[in-house]
Formats: structure tokens, sequence, C-alpha cells
């Protein structure tokens, strides 16, 4: 799939260089670029096919944006290839999609407080080591690093901010709540948050070696 999206990427970024050398910079900031976006592209349509087939579209589809959106911000350990990176995508995100289907069903008072717990045990890891550089994104400029450490936590801060509106609407009695959606947005913000420690790492190296022995 990474010769064909690659041929893909060329072809289209050629067609947009104006100066249609394959050697300039121009061509390879946009074959970068489309390459980047048919990558995410090809992500998003076998997560949701993924969602289909196993009835956890709704649960898979929050976690992985979520995942994703602070993946660009906090950084982290990546695969050894594009491909593998989005299959241990969705293999991690469906562990965390049969969480969140299968906890909305307890008891509020529970579920609240594992959301909880959840919170502040991202809140702990995205203090204390968010930005994580990587070998593609070596974050060397110091604004650079504040500027995502910011977004990290805007992101986790409207997370919490629905989290107690939507303790409110459940304390209310109101008719709708919004229950699945903060669950499954603070899952994906959690699932993201132990991908920057030691055993989350450890994990994501452990299904990309088995990846690589399946050639996948």
């Amino acid at each position: 799939m990474n010769n064909i999206t690659e041929n893909i990427s060329e072809k289209i970024a050629f067609s947009l260089c104006e100066s249609k050398d394959k050697s300039t910079d121009e061509f390879e900031v946009l074959r970068y670029g489309v390459f980047a976006f048919l990558h995410v592209l090809i992500a998003m349509i076998l997560t949701i096919i993924f969602g289909i087939i196993t009835n956890t579209l709704f649960q898979i589809a929050i976690i992985s944006l979520m995942a994703g959106l602070m993946k660009r911000n906090s950084g982290g350990i990546h695969c050894s290839s594009p491909n593998r990176c989005v299959v241990t995508g969705i293999i991690i995100s469906y562990i965390f999609a049969l969480i969140g289907k299968f906890s909305i069903n307890i008891k509020l008072e529970i579920l609240c407080l594992l959301i909880i717990i959840m919170l502040i045990h991202s809140f702990i890891i995205i203090y204390t080591k968010c930005p994580v550089p990587s070998e593609n994104k070596p974050l060397k400029k110091e604004s650079t690093r504040k500027k995502l450490r910011k977004n990290s936590f805007c992101i986790y801060s409207i997370c919490l901010i629905l989290f107690i509106i939507n303790i409110l609407l459940n304390l209310l009695n109101y008719k709708y709540n919004l229950n699945s959606l903060v669950l499954c947005m603070i899952l994906g913000i959690y699932m993201q948050a132990l991908s920057l420690t030691a055993l989350g790492s450890n994990f994501i190296l452990f299904i990309d070696k088995i990846l690589l022995k399946c050639k996948i």
C-alpha cells in the first residue's frame, strides 16, 4: 500500500509543482504533504469500515479522532512504517472502543469516578511528558514545544469542560446527555496519553514487531 500511495503522491505533487522538477524543495514539500493527506484519508476510511464491521463505529471514530488530535500536539512514538502505524492505531482504538461501548452501561457514579481517574492520570502524563519528540519531529525549538504543549492542554480542557457540563445535565435529569460522547473523547485523550509512557510505547512497539513478522 505504501508504494501505491507514494506513487500517487508523486504524480499529484508533480502535477502541482510549478517548476516540474522532482529535485526541487517545492516538489518534496508537495509530495510529503500529499502523502500525509492520503495516509490520513486511508486511515480514516479503514477505521470507519472496521467500526462498521465490528459495530463500534461511533466509539472508534470519536476515540481515533481525539487520539489523533492529541498525537499531533503531544507527539510520541511511531511505528516502523505508515501501514503498521495505521493498523496499530486501529487495533488500539478498537480496544478502547470496546471499553467505551461496554462501560457506558455501568452505574453513572462509578463511570464518573473512572472518568475522573482517567482525567487525573492523563493530566499528570501530559504535564510531565508533553510534548514527546520523535525522529521525524525532534522539537528543538522551545517556542514549538510551548505551542504544542499549550494545544494539548487546550484539547484536554475542552474534554474536561464537556465532562463537567455532562455531569450537570445528569444532575438536572435533562432529557439529553453526552455520556457516550464525553466518555469516548476522554478515552481518546487517555489512549494517547498512555502512549507517551514507557509502558504504552513498549506496547505499541510490541504490536509493531508482530505486524512486521506478519509482513504487514
